[in-house]
């Protein structure tokens, strides 16, 4: 466990150091020689397997990358909710644990806002007033000039805002700063400067219309320039219901851009009942918005002048320019809550948190909810959702989550919730279906990670070459790139045999498929209509998953499903998943020694287990060497040199089931002889001996001592149930 997260902080510091690097910035050099050396102390703590250093590595890993990481979205969320003083302090503990990020001066001004919560604007103001006296950098003057005039318009002091601006800043400078801006242009209509406005808004479409994360931004700049210019059906027709939603406006705003157009258009009466309405629909957020509403009431502008015939013109080519992103803007993004993603995200970190806790080994897997063949096909149907779940590798969960959450935002946005949750865990239980149903090994244990994140980042690629994404090509390069590499990742990384978690190269395609196919069908009404219902229908399907899983017993069923084989006329019973090895196999980088010839449990194998059943002479001839030596040492006397063998009595759990399966077998459980194997004072392995007639003895060899636990009714039964050879010459 503390070697897998190692490799883990590792990967995670890496991603973080090639980002900084990629940056440049140069005020955090600091901090990007902190990630080379926590870098560093991974790197040497994974190739050394040394407990001290790895305790180091994944602690500083943990306060340097991912606490920050996790205090980040913490303090957008409170300032989401305007917890200033919150995220304040959250973004303080935050740099002072980024050594060398250069965000102590930043966090100077981010103490302003606090200041504005416990005591106000006027506050505030006197804070960075102080801030810039103070400072002679010219760099944190303009930021703190751009807080001063922020805070100003936050106070709904239009003209003291726009003076302190213009004196300040060029006419242009808030063209590049989104809040401040929308901010500005709202104050210049106010003060009833249109052709500043104007002039604004020219320049915030010359800089950002081309770029497509900004166009929500754009639009919202163009219709507070129609509202304050008085353009009250255009402005109407932009705030229906579900247009609102794209420009993400909640209703309380859009009540209020349309009371401030009427009210600029000379309709007071149609303005009022407008203003009005705000109140009632106001959400926790909106508190703001409804103090607008009451000062907008309050100081009820004069009938507006016409528009000059120059102005006038502009503002209806704004409003067709607004009119065509909202056309095609589901296309393009749909602004809402993500739900999906956080929660596929929540389900996959579960699932390799709890398999991690349990530690039950390979039989494990398949108690948590792994896809097996057989077991699908005798009716566990719940195994296509709750394969998807379960994980052992922190590579390829890092992997997985990573897919999701990169392709995940964008299907959720452009395609909607049904065909986000049809492209991930429809993919993925499809995957697993097909992958069960060509499998040649009946007891092959199938993930279902991997299967999700290859139909979501398929999803995510057929958004992205829809005709109707409006995107730039070179934007569309951008984006595709990343999600082709994890792809590939996905492709070459994770399908292995022998090892982990069995992912099908036939199943990934089928969930690539799926994937495509639902983002796909998502343009048109009715295919996205039958897509939400699916996939809500598998959310539904889930705890029912989960349940049918719970309850299932899959000891049982190897036990009641084992066949019959034959080795030196001994009939043993065993579950599918046992391998027959005719020639010794080497051994693996880890193993303490091969496997011999016999049988070979391959579930208990892909956690790193190594379970062999053996059936091994004791005549006459051995006697004498049987009694000072272990089975294994007599099958391979070359590890003599390096392991001994001392007499131990079996672990009471094995004890427990080996005496319950000789009563139903009716044999003697005492006969049973049980030694422990041990290397550099470490016990490696466990070798069980049960002596049949004729001279030979069944033999069941683990390693580690404690994969017996993972599995001792099955193991036991298995020695207890071994029949002898028939009597005779």
């Amino acid at each position: 466990m503390l070697g897998e997260l190692v490799l883990l902080v590792a990967i995670l510091v890496g991603v973080v150091f090639a980002g900084q690097l990629r940056r440049g910035d140069p005020g955090q050099r600091g901090y990007v020689l902190v990630l080379a050396t926590v870098l560093v102390l991974a790197v040497l703590a994974a190739l050394r397997a040394d407990r001290f250093l790895s305790i180091v590595a994944v602690s500083l890993g943990a306060l340097v990358v991912v606490v920050p990481w996790l205090l980040d979205v913490a303090v957008r969320a409170a300032f989401g909710r305007e917890r200033l003083a919150l995220a304040v302090r959250l973004a303080g503990l935050r740099a002072t644990l980024m050594l060398g990020a250069g965000l102590g001066r930043q966090q100077a001004i981010l103490r302003g806002l606090a200041v504005l919560e416990r005591q106000g604007v006027d506050g505030a103001l006197s804070y960075f007033r102080t801030l810039a006296h103070e400072t002679e950098d010219d760099t944190e003057l303009r930021i703190i000039h751009e807080q001063i005039v922020s805070m100003l318009l936050f106070g709904q002091r239009w003209n003291e805002g726009i003076a302190h601006y213009e004196a300040r800043f060029p006419p242009d400078y808030a063209a590049g700063r989104p809040p401040l801006a929308l901010g500005l242009l709202r104050a210049y209509g106010e003060a009833g400067r249109l052709s500043h406005a104007a002039s604004l808004l020219r320049a915030v479409e010359e800089l950002l219309g081309r770029d497509p994360r900004a166009a929500g931004v754009v639009s919202q700049a163009r219709l507070t320039f129609l509202a304050y210019a008085g353009q009250a059906e255009p402005v109407a027709a932009a705030l229906t219901d579900e247009r609102r939603r794209r420009l993400g406006l909640s209703a309380a705003s859009g009540a209020l851009f349309r009371g401030i157009a009427l009210a600029r258009a000379g309709r007071a009466d149609a303005a009022e009942a407008e203003l009005r309405r705000v109140a009632d629909l106001a959400g926790s957020r909106d508190g703001r918005v409804v103090h607008a509403s009451r000062k907008a009431m309050a100081d009820a502008p004069e009938p507006a002048l016409p528009l000059p015939p120059e102005l006038h013109g502009y503002a209806e080519r704004v409003a067709d320019r607004l009119e065509g992103f909202l056309a095609v803007a589901p296309a393009v993004r749909r602004v809402g809550s993500l739900w999906i993603t956080p929660g596929l995200l929540l389900l996959l970190g579960t699932g390799y948190v709890v398999g991690q806790l349990l530690d039950g080994g390979g039989a494990g897997l398949v108690r948590l909810g792994a896809a097996m063949p057989e077991l699908l096909q005798a009716g566990s149907w719940g195994r296509l959702l709750t394969g998807m779940l379960v994980q052992t590798e922190p590579i390829g969960l890092l992997l997985t989550v990573y897919a999701v959450w990169l392709a995940g935002p964008l299907v959720e946005r452009v395609a909607g919730r049904g065909p986000t949750l049809v492209g991930s865990l429809g993919a993925g239980a499809l995957g697993l279906w097909v992958a069960s149903r060509l499998a040649e090994d009946p007891a092959v244990v199938l993930g279902g990670g991997a299967l999700l994140a290859t139909g979501l980042l398929c999803g995510a690629l057929a958004v992205l070459l829809a005709p109707r994404t409006s995107l730039p090509r070179r934007t569309r390069r951008v984006l595709a790139l990343p999600l082709l590499l994890l792809l590939l990742a996905l492709a070459v990384t994770i399908p292995r045999e022998g090892a982990g978690l069995h992912v099908s190269g036939v199943g990934m395609g089928a969930a690539a498929m799926a994937g495509a196919l639902s983002t796909s069908l998502a343009t048109w009404r009715w295919c996205a209509a039958v897509l939400r219902v699916i996939g809500f229908g598998l959310v539904l399907c889930l705890p029912v998953a989960l349940l049918q899983v719970g309850l299932e017993d899959p000891q049982a069923f190897e036990l009641e499903h084992r066949r019959s084989l034959t080795a030196q006329g001994v009939v043993l019973s065993v579950p599918a998943r046992f391998e027959v090895l005719t020639e010794p196999r080497e051994r693996p980088a880890g193993a303490p020694w091969r496997l011999e010839p016999g049988l070979h449990d391959t579930l208990a194998q892909r956690v790193g287990d190594r379970v062999q059943v053996l059936v091994t002479p004791t005549g006459p001839e051995s006697q004498s060497d049987s009694r000072s030596h272990s089975a294994l040492l007599r099958v391979n006397p070359d590890l003599r040199r390096a392991l001994v063998d001392v007499e131990a009595p079996a672990p009471p759990g094995f004890q427990e089931a080996y005496e319950r399966a000789s009563a139903r077998a009716g044999i003697d459980p005492a006969t049973l002889r049980s030694t422990i194997v041990r290397g550099d004072g470490i016990d490696v392995g466990i070798v069980l001996e049960r002596p049949l007639p004729g001279g030979i003895s069944v033999v069941l060899i683990a390693a580690p001592p404690s994969a017996l636990d993972h599995d001792a009714a099955l193991y036991a039964a298995m020695i207890a149930d071994a029949v002898p050879p028939p009597a005779g010459p």
